[in-house]
């Protein structure tokens, strides 16, 4: 393993995929190259296929108690930082997901996933040679896939910290990250990409206080009803941060999405295939599928106008 605070070599060919590395904004070539990126992240030999595929210097690191890992890429123009997401033959990937406490931490504005942010910690020290080599008007993007994209975003805010926030953020597939503080004054350029009925973003579960105890509640007993929020509290509440990109059944990128077609379209397979769309839903986080809608919208879909609906949901 190459050492991290060391900037290895250049390579020897030109990237072969487009990036435009001044564009702080949504744009499909940008977000085809980050999931490639993402997808080098899961890669035994991260380094050998960042370079063949997106022309980037890079190194890799890893978390051998948590297994998360990743690569940090460098070329002539930008930087990119990319976290490998859960494998599913990993126990350690899988404890870190399913460990949904919410925790508190000077690095953060609001409560966070207890597992990612232990991830991020046991390589955090890994990445910071490498990155204070990095020059400061060196454009950073961060990604990542399904947990990767957790980190991704956890990392943005820390770097953002050190006045060293990334230009913009990518994941894939990426699952809720923290509580409604945390969400609501995370302010860093994030493109949080869904493909079709991906049913990783939908956990950890969202915020069920306002099902479990409405404001009317009419309970007499007013010990009873603070024993009940006190209990309720206790209970994860988490949230996505901001900007939703959303791809369609028809492969048709929808930037500023609304969540309720999301959930409207999944009900509706869920009825059509008699509950078989939950296969779906695993396939469609795939990261190979997520390349895959990127790379056919590219050729052929325009981007279109945010979807506007009457009815609007809560993530």
């Amino acid at each position: 393993m190459r050492r991290l605070g060391a900037i290895p070599p250049k390579p020897r060919r030109e990237a072969p995929l487009l990036f435009i590395p001044v564009d702080a904004e949504f744009n499909r070539v940008n977000a085809l190259y980050l999931a490639h990126a993402a997808d080098i992240a899961y890669h035994r030999a991260p380094a050998a296929a960042a370079q063949e595929r997106l022309g980037l210097r890079a190194f890799p690191f890893r978390s051998k108690l948590t297994r998360a890992r990743g690569f940090l890429g460098v070329c002539d123009t930008h930087a990119v930082l990319s976290f490998r997401g859960t494998e599913p033959v990993t126990l350690q990937n899988w404890l870190t997901v399913m460990v949904v406490q919410l925790t508190q931490s000077s690095h953060y504005q609001g409560r966070v996933h207890h597992g990612f942010s232990y991830a991020l910690e046991r390589v955090w020290h890994k990445l910071t040679p490498a990155l204070a080599q990095l020059p400061r008007d060196k454009p950073l993007f961060l990604t990542g896939h399904s947990m990767g994209g957790a980190l991704a975003v956890l990392a943005a805010c820390r770097l953002a910290d050190q006045e060293r926030a990334p230009l913009a953020v990518y994941s894939y597939g990426a699952p809720r990250i923290g509580d409604e503080r945390f969400c609501s004054s995370y302010q860093l350029p994030t493109y949080r990409l869904v493909n079709r009925l991906d049913l990783v973003p939908e956990l950890p579960l969202a915020s069920v206080k306002k099902k479990l105890l409405p404001k009317k509640l009419p309970l007499r007993n007013q010990r009873l009803r603070r024993r009940l929020d006190r209990a309720v509290e206790r209970i994860p509440c988490y949230g996505h941060v901001n900007r939703l990109v959303y791809i369609d059944r028809d492969g048709t990128i929808i930037p500023d999405a609304d969540i309720a077609p999301w959930h409207v379209e999944a009900v509706a397979r869920a009825i059509a295939t008699r509950g078989k769309s939950f296969f779906e839903g695993i396939t469609d986080h795939l990261i190979a599928n997520y390349i895959g809608a990127l790379e056919g919208t590219l050729k052929s879909k325009p981007s279109r106008k945010p979807h506007r609906t009457r009815t609007k949901l809560t993530p």
